[in-house]
């Protein structure tokens, strides 16, 4: 019998291992487009990744607590924020919906011997033991799971898309996002001519590099799956099912919604649009 946790993330973890081993092989090994192009290299990548994980939070992981911790809940025209916290809300009520057939009481969820052993792991070996980091060790409540698992689905498609998708978009013209710059900045104003600019920004070889590996990262897979569509039937009682109908339904009013608002933009702000985002990171 398989595991429904099993059933309800297997989509959204498509092609995530796969990517991760080429994101190994291209872009952060020695001869990587990171360590070749990027102003970090492969050494200062390694020390960034490692300043990041030991301050990554459970918080920061979480929209709605880190707008409130960011103390950013109230910014004008900020679509990041609106949108995703309207996508937050409505993966939290696919999972709630799914989970709440699983688990009737708080009890089965404390039983779940494989469950808890899913958290213990993730908890050891994903965040090496950090306790301030605020990453369950166990769960103790139906909702504690539900939370938890609305991160693991967001993170890996609404969040992905926010901050991967418009890559190129920004970094596409070089002068907008260098990945890498020749000189120090200047220390006093006005003493910076274009002659100076035309110096700092990185040579022509690595600018067409990082601009195809940005393109690379940023364009749409070849087998896309958007968010919420599920090709395969994992689940085969009647309550998970409706839940997943459900669920489309209120993606594509979310869809609808962020297209009407779009049309009224000079910068239409697209990244979390249900309907142009993974279901897992693939690409």
């Amino acid at each position: 019998m398989v595991h429904p946790l099993y059933k309800l993330l297997i989509p959204h973890t498509r092609y995530t291992l796969q990517i991760n081993l080429m994101a190994r092989k291209l872009l952060i090994s020695p001869n990587g487009s990171f360590t070749l192009y990027a102003s970090s290299g492969g050494k200062g990548t390694t020390t960034i990744l490692k300043r990041s994980m030991s301050t990554m939070t459970y918080t920061s992981l979480c929209l709605p607590d880190d707008i409130t911790d960011r103390g950013v809940g109230s910014v004008p025209n900020y679509y990041y924020r609106d949108d995703g916290l309207a996508l937050w809300n409505i993966i939290h009520k696919f999972v709630s919906g799914v989970l709440s057939f699983y688990y009737k009481n708080d009890k089965l969820v404390k039983q779940d011997n494989e469950l808890q052993s899913w958290i213990k792991d993730i908890f050891v070996h994903g965040f090496l033991s950090n306790k301030s980091s605020g990453i369950p060790q166990h769960f103790d409540t139906v909702s504690d799971l539900v939370k938890f698992v609305t991160m693991v689905i967001f993170t890996c498609s609404a969040q992905h898309a926010a901050v991967n998708n418009g890559q190129f978009d920004y970094g596409g013209f070089m002068p907008n996002n260098p990945s890498t710059l020749q000189l120090p900045p200047p220390t006093q104003k006005g003493t910076a001519t274009e002659e100076t600019l035309l110096n700092t920004l990185p040579v022509v070889s690595t600018t067409a590099h990082t601009m195809a590996v940005l393109y690379l990262l940023s364009k749409q897979s070849s087998d896309f799956i958007a968010l919420g569509q599920y090709p395969y039937d994992y689940f085969i009682e009647e309550s998970p099912l409706n839940q997943t109908k459900i669920f489309q339904k209120d993606l594509e009013e979310q869809h609808v919604a962020i297209k009407k608002r779009n049309q009224n933009m000079t910068l239409p702000y697209e990244y979390l649009d249900p309907k142009l985002m993974e279901n897992s990171v693939s690409l």
